[in-house]
């Protein structure tokens, strides 16, 4: 699997679920679907690595 930079992100939603769709800087695109059960995981779990991120000292001379 080749990674690449997120250009920009939708999510809307798809019946009883919700589609996302991530397009990369360079064009490409991915879809998938989530319930909102997985929507609400996906948060909770940005948010943790989030905050564990911001709760790590910046490395020398730079500042945030």
């Amino acid at each position: 699997m080749m990674t690449g930079s997120l250009k920009r992100f939708a999510i809307t939603p798809y019946g009883q679920s919700y589609r996302l769709r991530l397009e990369t800087e360079g064009g490409g695109t991915f879809e998938v679907t989530a319930s909102f059960e997985q929507l609400d995981l996906m948060s909770e779990e940005i948010d943790r690595r989030l905050d564990a991120d911001e709760d790590q000292e910046l490395p020398s001379g730079l500042t945030g």
